[in-house]
Formats: structure tokens, sequence, C-alpha cells
């Protein structure tokens, strides 16, 4: 592996720390969804929204405790906030929104990252193939090519740039998409439970009104 790296020429120190990068932020962030966004289920959607309706807010907040998750989470934001009956509605929601704000930067936090990574990555490979080809023909232009070895060196450092640049992107571009998706799909539940909520609260209030 050493000998590879060193053959690589150059280019494969931009490419070492473009994987380190984009293994870093692999790790931490499959570390992130493991731990913080469990419990998204159905079942806790639904178990939600009926405590609610039925004016149990305190064991809601209760199970949003056990519960870590971004839903969770901004839905105690939300029945805090309805605690409080000298607060405009329209400050609440607005309360809403920007929790739910902040759980979207959490869910979205370094994904730029690897994207930086999954489009650089090839680009960085292609220059260390052009880098390796002018290689190749400035030994051929001074020695002749005769000799096999007067051009594999630059061929060599070609071929491993390129390679080592597919092989930092393809996993960084699979882990981007898989985040993405989880990121999107976490963010669809946190509206329709907020929403849920919401609507909730404003028909009550119509009611007593």
């Amino acid at each position: 592996m050493y000998t590879y790296f060193v053959e690589g020429g150059i280019m494969m120190w931009l490419l070492a720390a473009l994987s380190i990068v984009g293994l870093g932020t692999i790790l931490e962030r499959t570390a992130y969804f493991m731990k913080n966004e469990q419990g998204i289920t159905t079942e806790f959607k639904e178990e939600i929204v009926n405590l609610v309706r039925a004016e149990k807010e305190n064991e809601a907040i209760a199970l949003c405790d056990k519960t870590n998750n971004s839903v969770s989470r901004t839905v105690k934001s939300i029945l805090l906030a309805y605690r409080n009956e000298n607060d405009l509605y329209e400050s609440k929601e607005k309360l809403m929104k920007e929790k739910a704000l902040e759980q979207i930067e959490n869910l979205e936090r370094r994904l730029s990252i690897l994207g930086i990574v999954a489009y650089i990555s090839p680009m960085a490979g292609l220059l260390g193939t052009v880098l390796g080809m002018i290689k190749s023909f400035k030994a051929i232009a001074l020695q002749g090519a005769g000799d096999p070895n007067v051009v594999a060196n630059g061929i060599s450092e070609a071929l491993l740039t390129t390679a080592a640049g597919l092989f930092i992107a393809i996993p960084a571009i699979i882990a981007y998409q898989t985040f993405s998706r989880k990121a999107d799909k976490i963010m669809l539940e946190i509206e329709k439970t907020s929403t849920a909520l919401i609507n909730i609260k404003k028909a009550r209030k119509k009611e007593e009104i």
C-alpha cells in the first residue's frame, strides 16, 4: 500500500487528506443517526397525537423524553410552548418552525463536506492522471520510447491516482445519498407530526371560543 502511495505521486497526498475527511464524516454521521434518530415509528407518532388529543400533554412530554430523536425533540418544544397561554398562537407557530429548523440543521450537518469530497476526489485523480502522462511524455522526449521502463513510472502514477480518486468518491457518494434520504425522511415526519399537533391545538382553541 505504501509503495502504491509513493508511486502515485504528489496528488496522492491530497487524495489521502480527502479520504481521511470523508471517512471521518461518514463515521460521525453514522454515529449521530444511530444515537440520536432512533424510535421514529408510526406507533410513536400515533401515540403522541392521541395523547395530545386527549389533553395528556404531560404524558406526551414524558414520552418525548424517553424517545431521543428529532421528531420527539420538536414535539416537546411545541408542547412546552403551548403551555404558556399568554403567548400568541402566531409566536408559537414561529417557535415551532425555529425548533424544526434546528433539527434540520443537525440532520444536514457536514453532508456538504461529503458532497465536496465526492466531487473533488475524481477531479484530483484526473489531475494526477494528467501529471502522470506529462511525466511519461517528458521521459519519452528525453530518453526515447525504446525502453518500456521509461514510461512505466508515469503511466503507473496516472492509473493509481485515477483509481484512488474513484475509490474515495464512490463511498462518499453512496454515504451522501444515504444520509440525505434519511434526513429528508425525518424532516417529512417532523413536518407531518408538528402540523398534526398544531391543528389539534387550533381546533381546541376554536372550541373554547
